[in-house]
């Protein structure tokens, strides 16, 4: 079975698992509010979620255990009527809200001091440092999100919690993505590419529509495919050697500052 899910992915040999992004998002139609989950995109192109229930209060989190749960109803790529399979590996997942921002990663960051072995647990608990919440991940995150979906042929903007696709957009057909991030770009958010035809692409988000396409350097060797990466503001990074890095920017505003 191409399908994916636990099972299908212990199974099937050409199945692999090719990204990850925990995120806070809606699992299902009926949704109301987003909660923990982890999104897994495979070779084959499809994606699947797996919800997250984690104990509340961090004394609780520290006693209880993270319950796992596949949401095998909610398959994302392989129901036709919500979105099909992309076509190739999916290669990056992100989420945007309402209004298109990108939402910040879900984690918690903090920094633990040395503490002397005669203090409890609760002592080493008010050393954390939550971060802040921002106005995309606080409850305004219930009227709606956009997942973006990236793999080495197209990429899709998928509703949620509707499930329904917003946007798709081909990315190549003679070649293949190597990488592609979704970055901030003037004020805004976009979908950059970097192709094994050496071309350099971006998208707007969510819509999805094409702001550049240009030739740049052709896949010479597998350290570029490796370490190429986008950033913010219209840069990107390769190394041309073990001890040199390439830096390169496809933004005007950007070469003007330099």
């Amino acid at each position: 079975s191409r399908s994916s899910s636990v099972t299908s992915i212990d199974k099937e040999s050409r199945e692999a698992i090719s990204a990850l992004h925990f995120c806070e998002t809606f699992t299902r139609k009926a949704d109301s509010s987003p909660s923990p989950c982890l999104w897994v995109g495979t070779t084959l192109g499809t994606v699947f979620i797996i919800t997250l229930n984690l104990p509340p209060g961090p004394e609780q989190r520290l006693l209880q255990p993270v319950i796992v749960s596949p949401s095998g109803a909610y398959t994302l790529m392989l129901h036709a009527d919500v979105c099909p399979m992309l076509k190739g590996a999916i290669l990056r997942m992100a989420f945007l809200d309402a209004t298109g921002c990108l939402m910040p990663p879900a984690y918690e960051p903090w920094k633990e001091h040395t503490v002397p072995e005669e203090k409890d647990e609760k002592e080493k608990l008010k050393k954390r440092r939550p971060v802040s919440v921002s106005p995309s991940s606080s409850q305004e995150v219930s009227e709606g999100q956009y997942a973006v979906v990236c793999s080495e042929k197209q990429a899709k903007v998928i509703s949620l919690p509707t499930q329904n696709c917003a946007y798709k957009q081909n990315i190549t057909e003679t070649s293949f993505v190597l990488r592609g991030d979704i970055v901030a770009l003037s004020n805004s958010v976009c979908l950059a590419c970097f192709c094994a035809n050496g071309h350099i692409m971006t998208f707007s988000l969510p819509s999805l529509r094409p702001l550049l396409d240009v030739y740049y350097l052709p896949l010479t060797n597998m350290r570029i495919a490796r370490t190429f990466c986008f950033t913010n503001n219209g840069q990107a990074l390769y190394l041309v050697s073990p001890t040199e890095i390439q830096r390169l920017t496809y933004s005007q505003e950007t070469c003007e500052n330099l």
